[in-house]
């Protein structure tokens, strides 16, 4: 088959699956990850094995460059900079602080418990220590915190995204 006419066909079926997802977890008024999760390994290489970004090449970098811009991007615009005010010293704190021990506490016990070696149980440290604007903004929906604690929540998720990409 013609490769353009593949990628074509993966791009299709991605856009389409990605919005019937979303629409299937707004519908069962559940985070859109879920669905987007289970439909992504049933349809990949674990599951059906329909969908093969592998034919994207290097265009799948570009692709995922550009759709973290883009979540950051708007994570940044959401952020209600009165409330975010309120609570900068607790969010300095959460993003300084918190990332430092969550990165070395994850690196250490992926080490000891997880039995990793040194740098891959860093490496694995510094992408759970990134909670970011995809995940914490449907939680909040879904959970009623106060303004303040969801303004934090969202700070820290929009600014740790960058410090998890520099980890």
């Amino acid at each position: 088959m013609d490769s353009s006419y593949e990628i074509s066909q993966l791009i299709v079926l991605t856009v389409g699956v990605g919005i019937g997802a979303q629409v299937l977890a707004n519908y069962l008024k559940i985070p859109g990850i879920v669905c987007l999760l289970i439909f992504g390994i049933g349809l990949g290489r674990d599951g059906l094995d329909w969908l093969h970004p592998q034919l994207l090449g290097t265009g799948l970098d570009v692709i995922v460059s550009l759709s973290v811009a883009l979540i950051l991007f708007e994570g940044g615009l959401n952020l209600e900079l009165r409330t975010l005010n309120k609570v900068s010293g607790s969010l300095r704190n959460l993003v300084t602080l918190g990332t430092l021990i969550a990165f070395l506490g994850g690196g250490l016990a992926a080490h000891w418990l997880g039995e990793f070696p040194w740098a891959i149980a860093f490496l694995y440290s510094s992408l759970v220590v990134v909670t970011g604007p995809t995940v914490v903004g449907p939680l909040l929906k879904n959970v009623q915190v106060e303004k303040r604690v969801a303004a934090l929540l969202e700070g820290e998720g929009v600014l740790l995204d960058p410090v998890g990409a520099i980890l």
